[in-house]
């Protein structure tokens, strides 16, 4: 079966997968149980991303965006070589998957096209049909703020994986208090003197605790991350772009 945890080895959870999804050449039941792991982590991970970006692009004239990332999942991430055509690419894993969408709505547009020539030729005229004013070509989604939309929602996913394995780790632990002390600071902005006195803790005791929560935080960013397929030299400079994306909150 594969595995539920991220590992702290060199293989990444997506290389585990990847690897177990080729066992038996690929039709055992451990390779089937793998593709499925890889298909619901990509997409629960990456459907709000993708969803900024066909919003934000020029994919969004196709018609309701979550329709579009739902056929996408549906065609091309559930496809056994995609995600091993992405491994052999060496490419960010969400720059493969917005370039696959865009590629994605091309073809959908393209189908449309050919389905509407047919129906001219044939006399008949589909008034449910979207009318698009564009070749499947001028659908390319290079739209920069749309970009900004995907990673924004892509880091904020990378960051709410990170605390709830944080607070699930604290909370196996006993220490959720130390969680709570951390999140009325860091993401409620509550000042440590209120925090101080709700919680009958010192000013210092607070401090302390918010630190090493946040200790964690990063270390939990740095998994996930890993998970992700980020490589090891990669590492410092994803964190510093999730802290841009998100400001304070990264």
């Amino acid at each position: 079966m594969p595995v539920d945890h991220f590992p702290s080895t060199h293989a990444t959870w997506l290389d585990a997968q990847l690897t177990l999804a080729e066992d038996g050449d690929g039709a055992s039941a451990v390779a089937q149980d793998a593709r499925r792991a890889l298909r619901q982590h990509v997409m629960a991970r990456y459907h709000q991303p993708l969803r900024a970006y066909v919003k934000g692009s020029s994919l969004r004239e196709l018609g309701e965006a979550d329709d579009l990332v739902a056929g996408f999942f549906a065609d091309r991430v559930g496809s056994p070589s995609f995600l091993s055509e992405w491994r052999a690419s060496s490419m960010p894993l969400r720059r493969w998957l917005m370039n696959g969408i865009g590629f994605y709505g091309r073809g959908v547009l393209r189908d449309r096209m050919r389905d509407r020539l047919r129906q001219a030729d044939a006399g008949v005229r589909d008034p449910s049909a979207t009318t698009i004013d564009a070749s499947p070509l001028d659908l390319i989604p290079d739209n920069r703020e749309a970009e900004q939309d995907f990673d924004e929602a892509w880091a904020l996913e990378i960051l709410n994986a990170a605390h709830e394995r944080v607070h699930a780790d604290l909370d196996a632990a006993g220490l959720l208090d130390e969680y709570e002390v951390f999140r009325r600071h860091v993401i409620d902005g509550v000042e440590y003197a209120v925090i101080g006195a709700d919680l009958g803790l010192t000013r210092q005791q607070c401090a302390n605790r918010v630190r090493r929560v946040s200790d964690r935080v990063r270390e939990a960013l740095r998994d996930v991350l890993r998970a992700e397929g980020v490589p090891g030299s990669e590492l410092d400079g994803e964190l510093s772009r999730i802290r841009r994306l998100l400001g304070d909150q990264g």
